[in-house]
């Protein structure tokens, strides 16, 4: 034997394996390279030079004239005047607070949508193992089907069983087919749901996958889920929200006392070089910018109210979250127990029954159609505890993965 050669096979084969994806190293590469952040990315970048930039002065104006153009010949009167304008009230100085509260919200919308893709990448890789558990539960379930079928065959040509009875396992291996099928696109769309959610290079394999340690729901008092709540990136967003909109409501107050244009120039008028100075001024008789001032006031109020109603969803949803985490996570626990064993019980003593000739072939395939669905119905049981479970922590602030 040739041992480098060997060596070397195996290496190759090693190289070409898909390297291992778990669940952390995955939402570590959507956080960095998902698409669906990179909207709220450069918004938080434009709102960040924005802020830089907000507390400029308004542009000064200029004003140059002739007058007395005509066939007469009039001396000409030439204007050449500089305004500036000077904000009153503190405009300057609101101006840049408003632009920071938009800087910092646009921050905050940021990490929300990390959060979100947190979520979403979490749940979509649970959908995919549950996908493969489901296939390849399916997929061995069919092939021992497939073994019954060939004693079966063999019965039949020996005459010591009816064609009808190999019938009735070729109909149920067909059925198997059909669910099959059904759960390798289950599979395939999982996959190709959770590639694009954290921005993968090459498509994800069923095989990268790594199922989490089972862990236990999270168990907090009110009070903690309520100090959790409150550090919530989407409970941050609504407060940034409300500040954005009290500054807003300061600045257009604010602008309900008019501007100053402060003016100075050079005038030249029959032969004679001058200076010119004056003050125009805003008389607020009619407008004193209540509009704006009552809707900014409404928008206020508006966001207090979402700030308030956001933490109460979050509250009432982690609470939630986590009573089904529990319920779940007690339940998978037993499914072994109450699900796994009567049924392997039942399909063994089937089988025996079988391979001695003395089994109804219906009762057979009952059994062992029963035996498939528990096999699904304990595996979706132990991913939606571990769905459950990553949901409530991540919604009173824990780590997903402990």
């Amino acid at each position: 034997m040739n041992l480098p050669l060997i060596l070397a096979v195996a290496l190759a084969a090693t190289n070409l394996a898909p390297p291992e994806l778990t669940l952390a190293a995955a939402i570590a590469q959507a956080r960095e390279t998902s698409p669906l952040r990179g909207a709220a990315e450069r918004l938080a970048e434009g709102s960040a030079e924005a802020a830089r930039l907000a507390g400029r002065l308004p542009n000064p104006q200029i004003d140059v004239r002739v007058e007395n153009l005509s066939r007469q010949t009039l001396p000409h009167d030439i204007f050449a005047v500089v305004s500036q304008p000077l904000e009153l009230g503190g405009k300057r100085g609101l101006r840049r607070d408003l632009a920071t509260a938009e800087q910092n919200l646009a921050g905050a919308n940021l990490q929300t949508v990390e959060w979100q893709i947190t979520l979403r990448t979490a749940q979509l890789y649970v959908q995919a193992l549950r996908s493969r558990g489901v296939f390849e539960t399916l997929t061995a379930h069919r092939d021992g089907l497939a073994t019954l079928i060939d004693i079966m065959r063999r019965r039949v040509a020996e005459g010591y069983a009816a064609e009808s009875d190999l019938l009735k396992f070729e109909t149920e291996s067909a059925r198997m087919d059909i669910d099959i099928a059904r759960a390798r696109l289950d599979l395939e769309r999982s996959l190709g749901a959770l590639t694009f959610v954290i921005g993968a290079a090459a498509p994800i394999d069923s095989a990268q996958l790594v199922e989490p340690q089972a862990m236990a729901a999270p168990e907090l008092a009110v009070d903690a889920v309520a100090s959790a709540i409150a550090r919530h990136p989407e409970v941050n967003s609504a407060a940034l929200r409300l500040v954005r909109a009290q500054q807003m409501a300061a600045f257009e107050r604010a602008r309900r006392l008019p501007d100053l244009l402060l003016s100075a120039g050079y005038k030249r008028t029959s032969g004679f070089d001058t200076a010119v100075a004056g003050v125009v001024v805003a008389i607020p008789l009619f407008d004193r910018n209540a509009s704006a001032v009552a809707k900014a006031t409404g928008e206020q109020r508006a966001a207090e109210a979402e700030r308030e109603a956001v933490a109460r969803r979050l509250a009432s949803e982690a609470a939630t979250l986590i009573a089904t985490a529990q319920a779940l996570s007690q339940r998978a626990a037993r499914s072994g127990r109450e699900l796994l064993e009567p049924a392997d019980a039942v399909r063994n003593a089937a089988r025996a029954a079988f391979r001695e000739g003395t089994a109804d072939v219906l009762r057979l395939i009952d059994a062992e159609r029963v035996y498939g669905d528990v096999r699904r119905a304990a595996i979706e049981l132990r991913l939606e505890a571990l769905t459950a479970t990553l949901e409530a922590r991540l919604a009173v602030g824990l780590e997903m993965l402990p």
